[in-house]
């Protein structure tokens, strides 16, 4: 999935967040949860770096584990101060794997 799907994703979440009330929100959550792409520094292991058709899910290191990075982020749920970190992985996460289902990779 490129890069401004993510962003614009994580914002709403965040936005919605704060106006729902469910989480008092902060500039840092805002932060957390935008960093959580960085789990697509992967992308840099494989080769070619990038590739339109390729499956993250097969070819990169970190999103070959996906089982583990699952837990570690519901894991984060839990703690208050790395809920958003959480929520962004688990977004992160999510959309790649759409991106796979709508291109059938």
């Amino acid at each position: 999935m490129i890069i401004p799907i993510h962003v614009a994703v994580d914002s709403g979440i965040y936005l919605l967040t704060g106006k729902l009330g469910l989480v008092q929100v902060t500039p840092l959550d805002f932060i957390l949860i935008l960093s959580a792409g960085l789990i697509d520094l992967d992308h840099l292991a494989s080769r070619p770096i990038y590739h339109p058709r390729r499956n993250p899910f097969k070819t990169h290191p970190i999103h070959k584990n996906w089982k583990i990075v699952l837990v570690i982020a519901f894991g984060m749920l839990f703690f208050r101060p790395v809920l958003f970190l959480g929520i962004g992985l688990i977004s992160q996460l999510f959309l790649d794997w759409v991106y796979i289902k709508v291109y059938k990779l």
